[in-house]
């Protein structure tokens, strides 16, 4: 099935000059430009939130990336597929090294952004910068530097590192919370800021 999908795919190459660098460019440079976007809409989200919301957004947005790519490289590391043009003829539009191709990157990383945006930003930008990351996705197999498989499965882990450290952040903050709370209602007895402190002294006769 993943060699059926990807020659229908890339069986599409060099039939149209026009397409061909189209597909191109969503392979190469588009994802810096799904960057850029998605950093400057993530960034005009932020100034409307105070500095701990944008230090939490922020936090969680590396956090996502690093996590996903770190996963990418375990699985690179084991070595579960090889490029397409290493096993069998393929219309090769984009020059790459041979090596394992299992995740892909790309996908990884455009999906993680579509996500972090979509999730903490503005979903009306999450659903529009979907469409460029799905380009950019089926791109690299049309350029023939991907299986179909390895696309699933880096938008695969791209999904489950923004929600594994949505989830992780959301237990932080309400652990967070509760220490808060605990350590005010632990408080020593005082008297506040509103309570009369006015000392009365012994009447002398």
């Amino acid at each position: 099935m993943n060699d059926l999908v990807f020659g229908a795919i890339n069986g599409l190459a060099g039939e149209s000059p026009a397409l061909d660098a189209v597909m191109r460019f969503a392979a190469g440079p588009l994802i810096y430009v799904l960057f850029v976007v998605g950093a400057a809409v993530t960034v005009l989200a932020m100034r409307g939130r105070n500095r701990v919301e944008n230090l939490w957004l922020a936090g969680q947005v590396a956090a996502a990336l690093a996590l996903g790519f770190a996963i990418n490289r375990v699985l690179r590391w084991m070595d579960l597929s090889q490029r397409p043009f290493q096993t069998r003829p393929v219309h090769q539009l984009m020059a790459h090294a041979p090596g394992t191709s299992l995740p892909s990157n790309h996908a990884t990383a455009a999906l993680t952004v579509v996500l972090v945006v979509g999730l903490f930003a503005s979903a009306a930008w999450g659903l529009a910068l979907a469409v460029p990351a799905l380009l950019i996705a089926v791109s690299r197999v049309f350029v023939g530097v991907h299986w179909p498989a390895d696309i699933l499965v880096g938008g695969l882990v791209g999904l489950v590192a923004v929600f594994v450290v949505r989830w992780g952040a959301g237990k932080l903050r309400e652990r967070y919370a509760n220490s808060s709370d605990s350590s005010d209602d632990q408080s020593p007895p005082g008297k506040g800021p509103d309570q009369d402190a006015t000392v009365v002294l012994p009447r002398v006769s």
